[in-house]
């Protein structure tokens, strides 16, 4: 099990990087469909920390440098 942290101003996250690529991979995909429906871009905020998240898993070597899964 590989652990990693994320954090920003308002949210964080420590735990298992199996986890935290599924939270990624759920946010994106919720965003995306809602986006094509007409609804509203994530917030400014969720991205920031989704993006965090994102970078401690390519720190973590799960993520390369394209944010593509590596494993």
């Amino acid at each position: 099990m590989i652990l990693i942290n994320a954090s920003n101003k308002y949210l964080s996250y420590k735990g298992d990087a199996e986890y935290a690529m599924r939270l990624v991979d759920s946010l994106h995909d919720a965003y995306q469909l809602a986006s094509e429906k007409g609804g509203d871009e994530m917030p400014k905020m969720l991205s920031d920390f989704v993006f965090n998240i994102e970078v401690a898993l390519q720190n973590a070597g799960v993520l390369d440098e394209h944010f593509n899964l590596i494993r």
